[in-house]
């Protein structure tokens, strides 16, 4: 669980998509989510990470390419998040 606001901060920023990518739908369950919740702990969404390099939101109309995914799988290394060697 990311608690701390600059981690929190660091984190959304490396959750960014490139908005003019092509949605793509692997059909998988994804390998890592994201709850987001507001301040009184409601949830505002779930964010599923794909293939390493994807982000899905159900509102979106597939997995949007992240900005960042070297970036963002090195910080869920670094938090214990995945395994570096599965």
């Amino acid at each position: 669980m990311v608690g701390d606001v600059d981690e929190i901060a660091e984190l959304a920023n490396l959750l960014e998509v490139d908005p003019s990518g092509r949605p793509f739908d692997c059909m998988c369950l994804g390998d890592v989510s994201f709850t987001v919740r507001g301040e009184m702990g409601a949830v505002l969404g779930v964010l599923t990470l794909h293939l390493d390099s994807r982000l899905d939101w159900p509102q979106w109309d597939g997995q949007m390419p992240l900005l960042r995914p070297d970036r963002l799988n090195q910080w869920l290394v670094e938090h214990g998040v995945i395994d570096p060697h599965p």
